[in-house]
């Protein structure tokens, strides 16, 4: 059934339109320096949100930002499709460093990786009703890592940073995220946040937001503010 409610001006107008008003468990997967960690934080105030950022610098000013913040945890480390230590890759600014597949070429080494399915066990963390990732190009692994949570329906809804230009290494390409998301029962909602490169014309690089099948039949009849 169509509506012409105003969509995509903001994700947490749209989640609760969904039916999600009140997330309680929160994953914010490649922090920074907790914007959106503190943003969320403000805008649902009964969640509880997991931040994840590697870089030692980015994660010190991280827990600065946070600290004394209640409903917030922290954590210094990497998420993938598998547990061990990696390198990282310095970008050209602080919001750019990411995980880098060539060791040998890491500016950043001896970072900590972890799974969402091995972190989701080892916190007892039963369901994520929104995971966001922005992670610079690694968001396919990140969601490999958490193939258990995806397999039984455990992550609600997902906001990834994403391109359309499949040339572009630093971000994921729009295509291989819904391909890989519509083969796990995944619906494409909206993009939200878009950025477009100056002197070119479409998009750079936004968020993507996909619901879970079950979230996305609720989705089919959403009630209008």
């Amino acid at each position: 059934m169509a509506t012409s409610a105003p969509w995509f001006i903001t994700v947490e107008k749209d989640l609760a339109r969904i039916g999600i008003k009140n997330p309680a468990i929160v994953f914010d997967v490649g922090a920074h320096h907790g914007q959106t960690t503190l943003h969320f934080r403000k805008i649902f105030p009964s969640a509880h949100i997991h931040s994840f950022e590697p870089a030692p610098g980015n994660f010190s000013e991280l827990k600065s930002n946070t600290k004394g913040k209640d409903r917030v945890k922290s954590n210094e480390l990497a998420l993938g499709s598998s547990r061990g230590s990696v390198s990282m890759e310095s970008g050209h600014s602080d919001q750019a460093h990411k995980v880098c597949s060539d060791p040998e070429n890491g500016g950043i080494p001896g970072v900590r990786m972890e799974t969402i399915d091995f972190y989701m066990n080892k916190e007892r963390i039963s369901c994520i009703d929104l995971l966001k990732i922005d992670v610079e190009g690694y968001e396919l692994e990140v969601l490999r890592g958490a193939a258990n949570a995806i397999e039984s329906s455990n992550i609600k809804v997902i906001l990834a940073e994403c391109d359309f230009n499949p040339e572009d290494t630093q971000h994921t390409y729009f295509n291989d995220l819904w391909n890989y998301l519509r083969s796990k029962d995944f619906s494409f909602f909206g993009l939200y946040d878009v950025i477009h490169y100056e002197g070119l014309s479409g998009i750079g690089y936004c968020n993507a937001l996909f619901i879970e099948r079950t979230v996305s039949l609720a989705a089919t009849n959403p009630t209008q503010d």
